[in-house]
């Protein structure tokens, strides 16, 4: 891709700041608010980005008259099928009004086992509130069993 197709396929992340398809281009003076909001500006894009596409694989599947819609989202994504399966079931998963913009798509697929929709919401707000790490989440959701600790016999070396 020639530099000039990139810069015209450039979204503004903050002043100075341009996300092309390969990276970003950044003015030399920019200031440390418009790192900040370049920053911030390009996690929500990447944190949108897996929400959308199952919105728009969802879509595809419900119209049924596309056909070929997943070989063609393979090819046009650079994505696995099971990325683009998760994508869609997570859409279906989280109806867009239970979607926190203050988690990322990761935590939400952390505590999407939680089959109850209160307690998931639940769940992640505290993460929210906490500032807890997707595997947190995950902890949370499926901790796992603390390991029994053996004792040892001193003389013949039986663990119990």
């Amino acid at each position: 891709m020639t530099d000039t197709l990139a810069v015209t396929q450039a979204i503004s992340l903050a002043p100075g700041i341009q996300m092309t398809p390969t990276g970003a281009i950044i003015s030399d003076d920019i200031t440390i608010d418009e790192f900040c909001t370049g920053l911030q500006n390009c996690q929500t894009l990447a944190n949108a980005s897996m929400w959308a596409i199952g919105d728009l694989l969802a879509y595809g599947e419900a119209r049924g008259d596309w056909g070929e819609m997943y070989t063609q989202a393979l090819d046009l994504t650079q994505k696995s099928y099971a990325t683009l399966t998760s994508a869609v079931w997570m859409s279906k998963s989280y109806p867009i009004e239970e979607r926190r913009d203050d988690l990322s798509w990761s935590h939400h697929r952390a505590a999407a086992p939680i089959k109850n929709t209160d307690e998931r919401q639940a769940l992640l707000q505290e993460a929210a509130r906490e500032g807890w790490t997707r595997e947190d989440v995950a902890q949370a959701v499926s901790p796992s069993p603390r390991p029994t600790k053996n004792t040892t016999c001193p003389k013949c070396g039986h663990e119990w």
